[in-house]
């Protein structure tokens, strides 16, 4: 029980960081006020999700050997928050393209930090919780986090004023230190995971058609983080203006939601995808066919879809958990992430190229794979 404590404290802090450090608002934010080039925006969501996932195949060969992942999540930690000071200091020192190629010499850092922490937690929350607790787990962290980052939030906004100058710091500051107790709290959680082969097994990777079937899936649902960024560039205010806003709802929806979408997601991680993915669906017609591009009307829509993505995350992760177990589940954690990389990446390649070409918005194509999503979820096999 202590170390679910542990473990749920820290996931929540962790939660709270990544709230905090977002690509789709802060670090926007950031690149902005600090006057670097444009084209360094488009590089933000790519870097952080991308590089996060696309090392994760042969993180998990190198832990094959390495039964004592709760080492290999330290250290991740510790990169991540490596990576946040040297935000932190980029902001302070430097300005212009300067400022904005060491922030994303740090993103890359702080993705690759990000992704051996994020295979490796799979196997500390398996030990400390059983099937049928693991959603939940997932949705009280992020309760938790919700709940923090609206409290850092709702000043920031009513403060405007007074804090303009420093809410970038401020927010910068927040996450490093989220880092730091994450990591002081999960420390005593210890995890040895007995993988079952030897060295001469340690490149031969297999996988069942469950495996392939969850990539597809996935990859679809991919776009609930992708159209993100279009409920954020329909509104010309100041940066700094709007991003307590959008960070307050993303904390709010956290918060809201969390909880729910784990009970859903221990019944069914299935289930929890296919609502989630309703939702974000619904979201996305909202923009697409009102009118209206006031500031209100964009928060919600994002509230919204923040919704949405939080349920599609629960139920992903669950499902991972879930349908398989030991080293294999560790595999296909790694797997799929490496490959959701790739689909990132091509994605965001295609619309990227498809944008100043096409005669209506992205958001529409966007639109139609989350429907294809959600149909394409009945090929998934029962997790439980």
């Amino acid at each position: 029980m202590k170390e679910k404590n542990l473990l749920v404290a820290g996931l929540s802090l962790n939660k709270l960081a990544d709230l905090l450090i977002s690509a789709k608002t802060t670090l926007t934010a950031i690149l902005v006020s600090v006057g670097a080039p444009i084209w360094m925006v488009g590089w933000l969501v790519p870097i952080r999700e991308s590089g996060a996932l696309l090392p994760q195949v042969f993180i998990s060969i190198y832990l094959r050997k390495h039964t004592q992942r709760h080492v290999v999540w330290r250290v991740g930690m510790m990169v991540q928050a490596f990576s946040v000071l040297v935000m932190l200091l980029s902001v302070v020192y430097f300005s212009g393209f300067t400022a904005g190629a060491l922030l994303l010499f740090a993103l890359v850092l702080l993705s690759l930090g990000r992704s051996a922490c994020s295979l490796t937690v799979k196997d500390m929350e398996a030990d400390v919780a059983k099937k049928g607790e693991r959603g939940n787990l997932i949705g009280i962290a992020s309760t938790v986090s919700g709940v923090v980052t609206l409290a850092i939030a709702i000043p920031l906004v009513i403060f405007d004023e007074a804090l303009s100058s420093n809410v970038l710091l401020f927010i910068l500051g927040g996450s490093l230190l989220s880092f730091v107790l994450t990591l002081i709290c999960v420390w005593p959680v210890k995890t040895h995971v007995d993988t079952g082969r030897d060295e001469g097994q340690a490149l031969n990777v297999n996988f069942d058609s469950t495996v392939y079937k969850f990539i597809f899936v996935r990859g679809l649902f991919v776009h609930s983080a992708l159209v993100a960024p279009y409920f954020m560039i329909e509104r010309s205010e100041d940066a700094k203006e709007l991003l307590p806003i959008y960070i307050g709802a993303e904390a709010l929806a956290a918060l809201l939601s969390s909880i729910i979408w784990g009970k859903v997601a221990d019944k069914s991680a299935r289930l929890t995808l296919q609502l989630s993915g309703v939702l974000a669906l619904s979201a996305c017609g909202a923009l697409l066919f009102l009118e209206s591009t006031s500031i209100i009307t964009s928060a919600i829509l994002f509230f919204l879809l923040s919704i949405a993505h939080t349920g599609v995350r629960t139920g992903r992760k669950t499902y991972s958990l879930d349908v398989k177990d030991g080293h294999e589940r560790t595999e296909l954690v790694g797997f799929s992430n490496t490959a959701i990389g790739i689909v990132l990446l091509s994605f965001g390649a295609l619309y990227a190229a498809l944008t100043p070409v096409l005669p209506f918005s992205v958001v529409y194509i966007m639109t139609g794979m989350l429907l294809i999503a959600i149909v394409m979820t009945f090929i998934l096999p029962s997790e439980k």
